[in-house]
């Protein structure tokens, strides 16, 4: 039945009936044995069931997180701290004997802080009697401006309570020069006052001769016509015309001496402005030494009052006491002599690393770093980050004759900081360096054997 269907079948129903039944058969031999396959699997126990499961899960997951989680590529070399700036040296300029210390190698200062005490005798000495020379010029200086105003001296609130003694003085010299110029003009009032009396008199004589003169001139007018009619004695006429004659004498000299009596006076008035003015200029010129001498002192008392200030030496900038040259109270310094040096303490610590050439390649200025600190556990403490500020061109051999090259890391922080208890940092202390030079995937750090290996094999002859 079968072969009748099939010769009656056209070539192309042949062929595809050809490959159906070859379809049929391969997927009944399939079906057959994943039968068999279940049928073993079903077989075996739940528990290694799900433990090949999990086998199975966890290598997937991990290969998945393989391929994307990321780790840090780093370059690892080791340093040390080193100052950031330049060690400050200091020196006293005038030198002297050290009266105090206040420091110790090692210890933390900052800025401003006291380092030594010199003895200050001298300069004590020398600053106290300027300024009581100071003191004395401003007292003598305020008495003459007064002087030379015509004004009671105002002494400045200083010179009153420093120097009581220069207030007392010159209040005394304004004084005596005050009576002695009153005295004089006291003189010269008594005689101006004369001479005014004496023209008062000289005023009053004149105007009496003046009214006698008239009176006689009346008389005359009165007796000249009886001695022409003969009624008198030519002599009576006579003799009025000498009265007349006297008495116009008399006032000539009285009015000449009106004059010279006003003359007198302001004679008298001029001697009195002559003391005022010359006791002006007198204090005047005075006062003009002094303000020479007084700028003079001021400048002196700048200088020595310096001069006291550093007797105190100060330290210029936050850092450590690295080495003293002097060590002991009384010690000698030199005028100029370097005998303290500090280490700054800056915002930013700077780290010297050494890192091996076969790692320079991969590492750039401007890298990010993380210094940790030898001296502080890592995993308590943590470490400062910073960032490569520095790379030196070419590598260095060391004495044992190993080759490195030579970076900085500036850190961003100057102290560890753990549970509010801040750890200084110095100069000097040891550190490794750990510089991000990238990122990789847990995938490539597997593989990496593998593909050196592979890439080794691979390039053999």
């Amino acid at each position: 039945m079968r072969e009748q269907m099939e010769a009656q079948m056209s070539p192309t129903e042949l062929e595809n009936h050809e490959k159906g039944k070859w379809l049929k058969e391969h997927t009944d031999r399939i079906e057959a044995q994943a039968g068999r396959f279940f049928q073993a699997d079903e077989d075996l126990p739940l528990r290694t069931h799900l433990a090949l499961i999990l086998i199975i899960v966890f290598w997937v997951a991990f290969i998945v997180w393989a391929s994307f989680a990321q780790l840090d590529e780093v370059v690892r070399g080791d340093g040390t701290i080193i100052p950031s700036s330049e060690i400050q040296k200091i020196s006293s300029l005038e030198g002297g004997i050290i009266q105090e210390f206040f420091i110790e190698r090692g210890k933390e200062v900052k800025a401003g802080d006291v380092l030594v005490r010199m003895s200050d005798v001298a300069a004590s000495s020398d600053l106290g009697s300027n300024e009581s020379r100071y003191l004395g010029l401003l007292a003598a200086i305020t008495r003459l401006q007064a002087e030379v105003e015509g004004n009671v001296p105002q002494f400045p609130q200083e010179v009153m309570e420093k120097s009581p003694s220069s207030v007392t003085e010159e209040m005394n010299a304004f004084r005596a020069n005050q009576d002695s110029i009153n005295n004089q003009i006291v003189i010269m009032e008594q005689q101006k006052s004369q001479r005014s009396q004496e023209l008062n008199e000289l005023q009053v004589r004149a105007s009496d001769v003046q009214g006698q003169l008239r009176l006689i001139q009346e008389e005359k007018q009165m007796v000249e016509p009886l001695v022409a009619r003969g009624a008198a004695p030519k002599m009576e006429l006579l003799q009025l015309d000498r009265q007349i004659k006297e008495k116009q004498t008399e006032l000539n000299g009285v009015t000449s001496a009106i004059p010279r009596a006003r003359s007198a006076i302001a004679e008298a008035n001029g001697r009195i402005n002559e003391v005022k003015s010359t006791a002006r200029a007198q204090s005047q010129t005075e006062l003009s030494a002094k303000l020479i001498e007084m700028n003079a002192i001021k400048k002196g008392l700048a200088g020595l009052q310096d001069r006291q200030t550093r007797t105190e030496i100060k330290s210029p900038v936050n850092g450590y006491i690295k080495d003293l040259k002097v060590f002991t109270v009384g010690g000698v310094v030199q005028p100029g002599q370097e005998f303290i040096e500090i280490v700054p303490k800056d915002d930013k610590l700077l780290v010297e690393a050494r890192i091996n050439p076969k790692d320079i390649a991969f590492v750039a200025s401007g890298d990010d770093a993380m210094v940790k600190i030898t001296a502080y556990d890592f995993s308590i403490y943590g470490g400062l980050a910073g960032k490569v500020v520095y790379i030196s061109a070419d590598a260095i051999t060391n004495e044992e004759g190993e080759s490195f090259y030579v970076l900085h890391v500036e850190t961003n922080e100057t102290s560890l900081i753990r549970n509010g208890e801040e750890l200084p940092i110095i100069p000097g202390m040891v550190t490794s360096v750990d510089i991000l030079t990238g990122k990789k995937t847990v995938m490539e750090y597997l593989l990496k054997p593998f593909n050196k290996t592979l890439g080794e094999a691979m390039n053999e002859r």
